[in-house]
């Protein structure tokens, strides 16, 4: 029985011995299959949200240019015309409009109720609704036909400066008469030099040329300083005293009759 007893013993201290290396060998070399899962796991979650930033940037991006090339308008006047584009006069510099199969055309103008590419000429003030490209040609999808400004009329004006206070100038014209000047973009000039508005000063004498707006504010766009004085006679007018007193004094004739003898 001892005996037994001892060959179980021996053969259970063998198993362990045959075992126990293979544990121990086994456990590091699972623990390194871990880690190096787990540093991969993490690289590609990290490559994974840079891929999706890098996505949210670019269609921002996109979505912002689209944004500002959507939706554009130029208006100005018709200079050249041809089946597929025009070419238009605007304030900032020549524009070009593409026009294709999808382009509308409507009048706003009462001479003219029905407006079309066809009956579109040289001349015609539009306003051209669409999307702009990245050379500045916009695709038009709506030209609108408005009536043609009147020119401005310009006024010129000669006077002497009584007040200045920011931008706004008065001065006296030789009628006697006040008027308010705008000189906020001006060209002002002084013995054939431009000059600042610092340069001009009261009782100046002022050739102006601009707009007369509806405020009775005349805009300048040009502005003359005379560099020697000058002189404004005002204009007289007679008064019904002074009238009677010129007639008074005015002197009696000796009577040319002769004396009979």
């Amino acid at each position: 029985m001892r005996i037994r007893e001892k060959g179980l013993v021996l053969c259970i201290v063998g198993l362990l011995l045959f075992v126990l290396p293979l544990i121990l060998n086994s456990y590091p070399i699972s623990h390194v299959y871990a880690a190096e899962n787990s540093t991969s796991a993490n690289l590609k979650e990290k490559l994974s949200a840079l891929q999706k930033e890098i996505a949210s940037k670019a269609a921002q991006l996109k979505q912002e240019v689209n944004k500002n090339l959507q939706n554009k308008a130029y208006v100005g006047m018709v200079t050249l015309k041809s089946e597929a584009s025009l070419t238009l006069a605007t304030d900032s510099g020549a524009k070009i409009v593409s026009i294709n199969q999808d382009s509308e055309f409507s009048s706003n103008n009462k001479k003219i109720s029905k407006y079309s590419l066809k009956i579109l000429q040289a001349e015609d003030f539009i306003a051209a609704l669409g999307d702009v490209d990245e050379n500045g040609v916009l695709t038009a999808k709506k030209v609108i036909l408005w009536p043609t400004p009147s020119p401005e009329v310009k006024t010129h004006l000669w006077g002497q400066v009584i007040s200045i206070a920011d931008e706004l100038v008065t001065l006296t014209t030789k009628e006697g008469k006040n008027v308010t000047i705008a000189v906020s973009s001006t060209d002002l000039e002084k013995d054939g030099q431009a000059v600042s508005l610092s340069q001009l000063s009261k009782n100046n004498f002022v050739i102006v040329t601009g707009v007369m707006g509806k405020n009775e504010i005349l805009t300048a766009d040009f502005v003359y300083i005379y560099s020697q004085p000058a002189f404004l006679k005002p204009k007289k007018i007679a008064t019904p005293s002074a009238e009677s007193a010129t007639k008074s004094a005015k002197p009696t004739t000796p009577s040319t009759k002769k004396k009979s003898p």
